[in-house]
């Protein structure tokens, strides 16, 4: 018999439905991430597809925005999936998406935890240690790193990707061909 959290969902996606920022939870709204201006006026953002682009200008607070969802997700603000944090970014990346993940609330239909952050940033810190952990498996490490920049992206979206799950891309088009 399979547990109940491994049995597919069966709500069609999205299942985070809508987030929005909790004026209540903020301390100081002049303080980073809260002075940005999109979190200025009452901020709610809703998901009615499966697939949300966030686009727009440097600096004006996507990835922490993103960082924010991730959190509230369950994964590292750093990148990863639910429960990792093997390594450790915090000297290497700036992450702000856990003070405002505290002042977020969601709306979840059905609340899914499984997925993955990913972060052009910290790809190869992750790539490093899921080549590590690999070692001893029965199919071998996947070993991200032999490939080019690109290619490695394109193997980990198709090895981590493919499951019913939240997955969060912080700019994956960082190392992608046009063609591709």
């Amino acid at each position: 018999m399979s547990s109940r959290r491994n049995r597919p969902i069966r709500c069609s996606p999205p299942y985070l439905r809508r987030i929005w920022l909790d004026p209540d939870r903020v301390e100081d709204p002049d303080a980073y991430p809260f002075c940005l201006p999109f979190l200025r006026d009452a901020f709610e953002l809703s998901f009615d597809r499966s697939i949300t682009i966030i686009a727009g200008e440097n600096g004006t607070g996507k990835s922490t925005l993103l960082e924010g969802i991730a959190v509230l997700a369950g994964y590292d603000e750093a990148g990863g999936g639910k429960g990792y944090r093997a390594v450790d970014h915090s000297n290497a990346i700036e992450v702000m998406g856990g003070y405002l993940s505290e002042a977020l609330r969601a709306s979840w239909l059905p609340k899914i935890t499984s997925g993955w952050f990913f972060r052009a940033e910290s790809f190869f810190s992750i790539a490093r240690y899921l080549d590590e952990v690999g070692q001893g498996s029965k199919n071998g490490p996947p070993d991200y790193l032999s490939y080019s920049h690109g290619e490695g992206f394109l193997r980990f979206f198709e090895e981590r990707c493919q499951k019913q799950g939240i997955y969060i891309f912080d700019e994956p088009e960082s190392a992608l061909s046009p063609s591709r």
